[in-house]
């Protein structure tokens, strides 16, 4: 691939929660959400507790291909049915066909997104909580030394750097909070149907979608249409967005005050 094309990120300033978002943690994620329903299905009677031994087994990268995944897409062009048709290959005797029963695409991915989010938010909670500690740490042992303060630019009274550093570090710890709510909130699934309405689970929808969603640690929607509602994901946005300018300001604001000509 042409250098050209790949953004920084990707490369040198990469860290950790990228592997979160690549394709093959996606495809981990739904494997791991048609395993534990399979697991359902059995305990409930819904299927042979042999096969949904053999699909829990099977629904692994250790089994499923993203490769074969993705020639099986450009056959039928649906990327959640190529998984589930990789799946099937891998299972012995007829378990294959127990797989994905009764569930709808966005049962699978998006609850699959729940668990990538709700990894994701942890991650930036634990970053940001060390992040705090240093800002603590800083603002206590600058609390005296006095600096110039600003106002647009301009030389106003003096302030310290304590102060500067303990605006941050409140801040950061706004964001703590509202990532706590919003991780609530983000952990979140289905597994209603292709509408919602659950009917092609049968009489044991409601106790499916409740089984499912406590295996995966996850809350089940009260009610949905064929997604989890768009809201939740919006809201994730918004709070790694807010976060994103509170980490730019601060580093701004060092990058500025390390100017030859400022040189604080």
């Amino acid at each position: 691939m042409d250098h050209k094309f790949i953004h920084p990120i990707e490369t040198r300033y990469r860290t950790d929660i990228a592997d979160l978002f690549t394709e093959e943690k996606k495809l981990e994620n739904w494997l791991i959400v048609e395993g534990v329903l399979a697991e359902v299905h059995a305990e409930l009677g819904n299927i042979p507790k042999e096969a949904a031994k053999e699909i829990r087994k099977k629904a692994s990268l250790n089994y499923v291909n993203l490769e074969r995944v993705k020639e099986i897409d450009k056959e039928i062009h649906h990327d959640l049915m190529a998984m589930v048709k990789a799946l099937d290959e891998q299972c012995e005797d007829d378990a294959g066909k127990y797989v994905h029963l009764g569930a709808t695409s966005y049962d699978t991915e998006d609850t699959a997104t729940s668990l990538q989010l709700r990894e994701a938010l942890n991650y930036i909670k634990t970053s940001l909580l060390e992040l705090l500690k240093i800002l603590i740490k800083i603002t206590e042992d600058k609390k005296d030394l006095v600096c110039i303060g600003r106002t647009h630019g301009q030389h106003a009274i003096p302030t310290t750097y304590g102060m500067r550093f303990g605006v941050w570090a409140y801040e950061i710890n706004r964001h703590l909070d509202r990532a706590s709510e919003v991780l609530e909130r983000i952990s979140y699934g289905k597994m209603s149907g292709a509408v919602g309405t659950m009917a092609s689970f049968g009489e044991k929808g409601i106790e499916i979608q409740n089984l499912v969603m406590e295996k995966l640690d996850l809350k089940p929607v009260l009610i949905a249409n064929q997604v989890v509602q768009r809201d939740r994901h919006a809201e994730v946005i918004f709070l790694t967005s807010l976060i994103g300018q509170t980490l730019a300001k601060i580093a701004r604001e060092n990058r500025i005050l390390q100017r030859n000509e400022i040189a604080e």
